[in-house]
Parts: structure tokens; C-alpha cells; sequence
């Protein structure tokens, strides 16, 4: 309720706004199907008196607002061309050329030509003309890929890369730095965190592709944006209402080729999704809205080494512990858009975004204790996880002579819960035992069994549930006044207010001794068929917590474009920073606070109108997680403490700062072609790593993590990115396109002086190389892409550094035009199923340990696509 007076006020705002015009120049030239001039067309905005007759040079000139433009061209004996196009506040001239096609009663279809900024060339065009260094990609492009999830949509991107989670791309990180530094956004507007600890990387596996139409990796920050994005900023725009009547239905199935012989539900994947979108009432109403589901049964297999007592010391074996896991996970989203259009000088959009993930997981573990000891203990776990997010939106724009007014609120919540997690431990010491050879006891899976002619009895039974909320309220306002006729230069000013609050419940009891049924040898218990310990167990007795943050920011930022080459753009953001939290079980309560002050300065220098070069300098910071700064007192007071993994706070680490500096040079070519270029240099103040404390809770051997400040570092980057059709090597390879991008990272840690020093989740190494072959004539598409990823520094247990291994994935994508509207589609994920491997040190090095190895197999779908009146190509 406390948030609904901001919505008040903003809405007060709205409706007592008086509306005028500002314009921006569209220009270009109409011609016929035969390439000749056209003389005395008529070139209107519809819904205004703003329009233009050709001259005898077939040219016309427009002067329009910015904001979503209909344009409608027509004369004599053709076809009238009608398209819609978008101008930013910062567009001074956009080239509009008009290719008509000839219209004649008797024939049963006319076709119309026309050439214009849509999908990918849109997108382009935005990232040219952006005030700060960015990289754009349109559905158009991206929806031709393999990609699940959002983040292997991004990680094609020069600058990023990501981390998977169960296979699956999940986080992103921009320019060489863990994803907690950086930002997630939602059509502009911060996404609340949907990990339990780990509250300022935004997961990006609960929202699925084919909902989204843009996606823009902003690499440097402007005054008007959030500070807290040191690495960028990765802002997902969903589908939004468009004039043209769209509609789209797609469906498929497939097989997941991994571990999952033990699954019930089998090894199935389903795929579906839908869009409509619509004008509702003429030039004033457009609505959308689109739905999506994938469910995919699979399992991996794992294989994991302790070594000493702790877990990382030593160099024997102490432990081997082969794991598989079944998995069957559902997502389903759903959008839904509204956008108002009184006049084209102003613009209001309501929309609402939900997305659901539901998994059931089922585990079977053995712990075998040494090849020595013959104790073992088999470990049957099976759990209901449910993730949700709802978001709703308002954007509006308010066009005045001199001046825009942009305003915007919007109200996210996510939660996540784990729905009676019930473990079941057999175990067994001494007796039996049948002995094993070195080799044999490192290649155990959980199929075998050191004592294959006896049952092991029950030792322990355990429930567990737990409930993590999250929501963010946010407003903000930006007024634009511009200083000169042409519009060349103006001054920006604004607010923005954040709310964040988590809660965090759960629920836990344990009984041993003999509470079950034993398992025979090799074994596991059947936990669909036990009853649960507690059956209403209460969440408000466990090791809860409540947090909250509040962020209130205003800016001014003055952006000048000189001439025709030269453009910069410079500000001032003040954020205050506002934390709390309160410990259920202890009773104790903290809070603090702190001030800071970000300069921000962008420059564009244009050597042509397809080059130019780009220079950035900015201050930024990255926050401490909610989890870290809650302390834990006391065992009772950790979080997750019967997962294998509990967290401990850190109430003294302090924020990251940032000092950034980015070069880049970027080259526009035909047919959307692109080649970049990037440098950059991070100096980060009191970093952080990821730390672990190993430690045998209940017997089972189990991991406490925390964040840590660490040494002050440097970070030097280069990337490269190309997006290039290759009609230019030869005309008859105009449907191929290479896709690429490589980065590399070099990190100097004061006082350290080793190469191996570096920081935690950064890869010194990435690249993503795509050939893409498009051919309306054959009505084919097909798409191969690789991805690697160079071994990375994960975190330091018991001061041990863990390094994950490269990894090199393969996906395959194909699209084929049956009939008119109806295309067959097929995908291949993670063709090459590289193993995903943790050593203790470098992976490279001789005296590395294998911690573990985990793989998810190879999983394809092939399905059918029908989108009337839509292009497939």
C-alpha cells in the first residue's frame, strides 16, 4: 500500500500534462519498381497534418517527433506504402527510402517494396545514434538461434559472457567481471533477484526468449542511469504493441539424450508459444499479448572427490561421491501490453510480464568414505522448487516544444519456494566390505555398492521447506529540456526512487535412528512412497530473516551535439544508499547508510557516417549481497544449513568502486553488417571473492559460503565483435553471415605479483563464433554456433583456490518454409556435452585436483511454426 501514492502522484502528473509537438527530420527518396523518381507523392505521419510532396528529385522532407511514427506514402497507380518507424531524443536526421510497387485491379496480389530500419537494421540504427557505447540485437536475429534462455542470447554479444546452471545459460557477466556487477533490466526497469543468497546477480532462466524483442548491453553509463552497474547493464525489451496485426503459433517436441534412465516422467521436452497483437482502435489503441512453455525431462550424472579432512587439502582421496539427478523443469510466461496514442506527441504503455519456473528433482547420492573405510551412506533426496516473477510496468512520454517529460513506475515481485525437500540416508560402516583396487574406487558411480550381499538400514530422515520473497518498487521521472532550435543540444534532469524487500523463511527437523526401510545393495529409498515427517510444518520458528534496501538518485547531465561529427554527453548522479535488516531468531536489528557522488562523461566522434569512435569515463558501484550482510550469530542462524551448502554473513565487507575508462570504434555496413572494436580499464576498489568453509553437518560433508573484500585490481580488456554478410568476398555467399566475438581480460591484484592472481567468476577469455545461412529463394535457414569460455577462478575453500575448466558448447538450429505461413523448425543443444569440471588450482597446471565433473547430455526438438501474413526469413 505505501507504494501506491508514488503510483497516484505519477498518474496525476499524467493527465493534467497539456501535449505539443517537437520534431526530428525524416528524409529520403520515393521511387518506382523500375528505380524511377516519383514525382507528387504524397509522404503523410498518420494522425497529423505533418507530411510532404515529392519534387521533381523524387525527395521529401519531414519534420517529426520522437517516439513511434506511422508513415504512410501514396500516389496514382500503386501501392501505398505504409511502415512505421522509431525516433530517440537524441535522432537528428534519419534517411527513409521509399520503394513503391505498382498496383493493378485485375491482379490477385500486389507486392510493395520498401526500404526501411526494421527488426535488426532498427536496432542498428538505435545503437549508432545511443549516447553511450552499446550493443543491439533484435528478435529477428536472435530468434534464428538455439537459445533457451536469455543469457545464451546475450553471451553472442560482444563483451559477455555467462555461466550455466544445470547446462542452461543463467548469468551474465559483461566485460570480464562476476555478475553481481552486472545490472538486470526489464524494459528499463531494475529485475529483482530470484537466487536465495546470491541478490544481486539476476538470473535470467525464468524468462524465456521468444517473449522478448530486443536486447540492448549498454557498456557505459550515462548520469541517467542506475550506478550500479560497473560491468553494464543488460536491459531485455519484451514484445510490445505494433500497428501491423501480427499473429504467431508455434509448437514442438523433442528428447533430451542425457542421464535419466531413473526418470518416471521420462526424457520428453515440449515447446509452445503464441503472440497476438493488434490494433484496437484506430491509431489510438494497440494491444499484444503472448504466451510461452517449455518443459524439459532430463539428468545429469556427477562425480565428486574430498580430499583430506576438510575437503580441498591433501592430495588422497578421502571421499568419492557419484551423484544423478533427475530433473523435470516447466516454464511458462506471459505478456500483455496496452499502449495509448492520444496523438503522436505522447505515448502511454501499461504492461505486465509473468513468468513461472516448476521443477521436480529427485537425487540419488552415495558417500563412499574412503577406499580404507568402508562406511557408506546412500542418500535419496527429492524436492519441489517453484520460481516466480510478476511485473507490471507504466511508461509514458510527454512531448512539449522545447521539452520532453518521461516518466515511469513499475512494481516487480519474485519468489521462490522449495516445497518439502525430503532426504532419506541408508548407511552401513564396517562388516563386509568388498575391497577395491585404487582405480576401481575412483570410478564409482551411484550404481554401485561396496557390500553387495547385505541391505543398508535407515540412519536419518529429514523435511526441510523454504520461502524466499522479493519485491522492487520503482519510480522515476526525466524532463529533457532542449537549449536550441535545431535541437542540438539539451539539459537532463531526473529522479529515481528504489525499493527493495526480501524475506526469507524456512523450515527444518531431523530424526535418526531406524525410521525407515532398508535399502537393498546398491539401493535407494522410495520417497514417493513415505509419508512426510511434518505435515503442516511452520516456516516462522527457522533461521529467518527480513532485509530491505531503499535507493534514492537524482541527476543532471548536459549533452551537446557540436557538429555533424563531434557529440558528448556529461552529469552528476547522487545516489543514497539506505539498509536494514532484523534476525527472527536472535531478535537483533541493524542498519546503515551512505552517500555517494558518480561523474559520468560519453564522447562520439564521427570520421564518416558509418565509423566512429567512442570514449567513456565513469564511476560506478557494485553493492554487497542482502545475504552477506545479515550476520549469522550462531549455527541456528544459517541459511540453507541442510542443503550441503549454508550461508555465512559478512557484515563488514564493504562495496566495490569503480573508476572505468572504454575506447571503442564501431563500423556500419551494408546488409547490417557491423565490426567493433572495444578497450577498456576497470579500477576497482575493495573487490570481492566467493568463499567456502567445508565442514560435516549431520555427518554429510557440506560447504558454508560468504563474500570477502579482497585486494584492490585492475582490469584491462579487449574485445572484438562482427556481425558481417559475406557478399562482399563473393556474390554468391550473400546469404551468409558470420557472428563473432572474442574478448580477453588481463587482472593485476595489488600486491600480488603471481599470473595466477585474478579475480573470482571472471573468465580471461571467451568467444562466440556463429555462421548463419539465410535464403528466402530456398526458404531455409540454418545456424551453427560455438561457444567457449577460458577456465575461471570460482572461490577460495579453506583459502584453496577452485578453478572451473573451459568449456566449448555446440548448438545447431535449422528453419524450413513447408508452405506459405507454416515453417518446421529444429534445434540441437550442447551438441558437444562438454563435461563442466572444478579443480583445486589452475585445470591446466600437474599439480591440480579433479574436485568434480558433471554432465547434461545432448537434448534436440523439432516442431512447426505458423505466423499468417508474417515473414519466417
Amino acid at each position: 500500500m505505501r507504494h501506491l501514492s508514488l503510483f497516484h502522484s505519477l498518474l496525476l502528473v499524467l493527465f493534467s500534462l497539456p501535449l505539443a509537438a517537437q520534431e526530428a527530420e525524416v528524409s529520403g527518396t520515393v521511387t518506382g519498381v523500375n528505380g524511377d523518381t516519383l514525382v507528387g507523392c504524397s509522404v503523410q505521419v498518420v494522425g497529423s497534418v505533418i507530411g510532404d510532396v515529392t519534387g521533381v528529385d523524387g525527395h521529401y522532407r519531414l519534420e517529426v517527433p520522437p517516439g513511434r511514427i506511422r508513415i504512410l506514402a501514396s500516389y496514382i497507380g500503386y501501392e501505398n506504402f505504409d511502415t512505421t518507424i522509431r525516433v530517440t531524443p537524441t535522432d537528428r536526421h534519419i534517411e527513409l527510402d521509399i520503394r513503391m510497387g505498382e498496383s493493378f485491379v485485375e491482379m490477385g496480389e500486389v507486392i510493395v517494396f520498401g526500404r526501411r530500419a526494421s527488426g535488426q537494421a532498427q536496432a542498428l540504427r538505435l545503437q549508432q545514434s545511443a549516447i553511450t557505447q552499446q550493443t543491439i540485437i533484435h528478435s529477428e536475429l536472435f530468434n534464428k538461434y538455439p537459445d533457451i534462455t536469455l543469457a545464451e542470447t546475450v553471451q553472442r554479444m560482444p563483451g559477455v559472457t555467462i555461466t550455466r546452471n544445470r547446462g542452461e545459460g543463467e548469468l551474465v557477466q559483461v566485460r570480464g567481471l562476476p555478475e553481481q556487477y552486472t545490472a538486470i533490466s526489464l524494459n528499463g526497469q531494475r529485475l529483482p533477484a530470484v537466487q536465495p543468497e546470491a541478490d544481486r546477480a539476476g538470473s535470467l532462466d525464468i524468462i524465456q526468449s521468444n517473449l522478448v524483442e530486443q536486447v540492448r548491453v549498454i557498456k557505459a553509463r550515462s548520469a541517467d542511469m542506475d550506478a550500479d552497474a560497473i560491468g553494464g547493464t543488460v536491459d531485455f525489451r519484451i514484445r510490445q504493441p505494433e500497428r501491423q496485426f501480427e499473429v504467431l503459433l508455434q509448437g514442438g517436441g523433442g528428447s533430451n539424450f542425457g542421464f535419466d534412465r531413473f526418470n518416471p516422467q521420462g526424457s520428453g521436452i515440449q515447446q509452445g508459444a503464441a503472440v497476438l497483437n493488434s490494433e484496437l482502435s484506430d491509431e489510438t489503441i494497440y494491444g499484444l499479448i503472448a504466451g510461452s512453455y517449455f518443459r524439459h525431462a532430463r539428468g545429469n550424472r556427477m562425480q565428486r572427490f574430498d580430499y583430506g579432512d576438510d575437503g580441498v587439502t591433501g592430495q588422497e582421496v578421502s571421499r568419492v561421491r557419484p551423484i544423478d539427478t533427475d530433473r523435470v523443469t516447466a516454464k511458462k510466461g506471459m505478456i500483455g501490453a496496452i499502449e495509448l496514442r492520444p496523438s503522436i506527441y505522447n505515448r502511454l504503455r501499461l504492461s505486465y510480464n509473468y513468468s513461472a519456473v516448476d521443477e521436480d528433482v529427485y537425487t540419488r547420492e552415495v558417500n563412499f568414505w574412503g577406499r580404507e573405510n568402508a562406511r557408506e551412506n546412500r542418500i535419496a533426496t527429492k524436492w519441489q522448487e517453484q520460481r516466480r516473477l510478476n511485473m507490471v510496468a507504466l511508461e509514458v512520454e510527454n512531448n512539449f516544444p522545447n521539452a520532453q517529460l518521461a516518466y515511469a513506475l513499475s512494481f516487480a515481485s519474485t519468489s521462490e519456494r522449495l516445497t518439502d525437500r525430503q532426504r532419506a540416508v541408508n548407511s552401513v560402516a564396517g562388516g563386509n566390505a568388498e575391497p577395491l583396487t585404487p582405480e576401481e574406487y575412483l570410478s564409482l558411480t551411484a550404481d554401485d555398492t561396496r557390500y553387495p550381499g547385505q541391505g543398508l538400514p535407515r540412519t536419518a530422515t529429514e523435511q526441510e521447506r523454504l520461502n524466499l520473497e522479493e519485491d522492487i518498487a520503482i519510480g522515476g521521472i526525466n524532463y529533457t529540456r532542449y537549449t536550441n532550435a535545431n535541437r542540438s543540444s539539451f539539459f537532463r534532469a531526473g529522479a529515481r526512487y528504489r525499493i527493495k524487500e526480501r524475506s526469507y523463511q524456512e523450515f527444518f527437523v531431523r530424526q535418526t535412528g531406524d525410521r525407515g526401510p532398508d535399502v537393498g545393495p546398491g539401493g535407494f529409498a522410495d520417497l514417493d512412497s513415505e509419508a512426510r515427517l511434518v505435515e503442516n510444518p511452520d516456516l516462522e520458528a527457522g533461521p529467518n530473516y527480513t532485509a530491505g534496501e531503499k535507493i534514492a538518485a537524482g541527476y543532471l547531465m548536459y549533452v551537446n551535439n557540436w557538429n555533424a561529427k563531434l557529440s558528448t554527453s556529461m552529469g552528476l548522479r547522487y545516489e543514497y544508499t539506505d539498509l536494514d535488516y532484523a534476525l527472527a531468531l536472535s531478535g537483533q536489528v541493524d542498519s546503515s547508510s551512505y552517500n555517494d557522488l558518480f561523474p559520468s562523461l560519453n564522447v562520439t566522434y564521427r570520421v564518416r557516417r558509418d565509423r566512429q569512435f567512442r570514449l567513456a569515463y565513469y564511476e560506478a558501484i557494485a553493492r554487497v549481497p542482502y545475504a552477506t550482510l545479515v550476520p549469522t550469530l550462531d549455527y541456528a542462524e544459517r541459511r540453507q544449513a541442510r542443503l550441503d551448502v549454508f550461508s555465512i554473513g559478512n557484515p563488514t565487507v564493504a562495496p566495490t568502486y569503480s573508476r572505468n575508462i572504454d575506447v571503442g570504434f564501431e563500423r556500419y555496413g551494408r546488409n547490417d553488417g557491423l565490426i567493433s572494436i572495444g578497450a577498456y580499464a576497470k579500477f576497482l576498489e575493495n573487490p570481492t571473492v566467493r568463499t567456502a568453509e567445508f565442514a560435516l553437518i549431520n555427518q554429510q560433508p557440506s560447504l558454508g559460503y560468504s563474500i570477502a573484500n579482497t585486494a584492490d585490481a585492475t582490469l584491462l580488456g579487449l574485445e572484438l565483435g562482427f556481425y558481417q554478410n559475406l557478399a562482399f568476398l563473393n556474390p554468391g555467399w550473400r546469404f551468409l553471415n558470420l557472428n563473432g566475438n572474442v574478448n580477453f581480460n588481463s587482472y593485476k591484484l595489488d600486491g600480488q605479483s603471481s599470473e595466477d592472481a585474478t579475480l573470482a567468476q571472471a573468465p580471461r577469455r571467451s568467444a562466440n563464433l556463429s555462421v548463419v545461412y539465410s535464403n528466402p529463394k530456398q526458404r531455409l535457414n540454418l545456424v551453427i554456433a560455438g561457444n567457449y569460455r577460458s577456465s575461471t577462478l570460482d572461490l577460495l575453500q579453506d583459502g584453496q583456490p577452485v578453478w572451473i575448466n573451459a568449456v566449448i558448447s555446440l548448438d545447431f538450429a535449422a528453419d524450413y518454409e513447408l508452405f506459405k505461413d507454416i515453417s518446421a523448425y529444429a534445434r540441437l543443444n550442447n551438441a558437444t556435452d562438454h563435461a563442466s569440471e572444478r579443480y583445486i588450482g589452475k585445470p591446466d597446471q600437474d599439480n591440480s585436483l579433479l574436485l568434480s565433473t558433471t554432465q547434461y547430455g545432448v537434448w534436440g526438438v523439432l516442431g512447426l511454426r505458423w505466423r499468417p501474413g508474417g515473414a519466417n526469413f
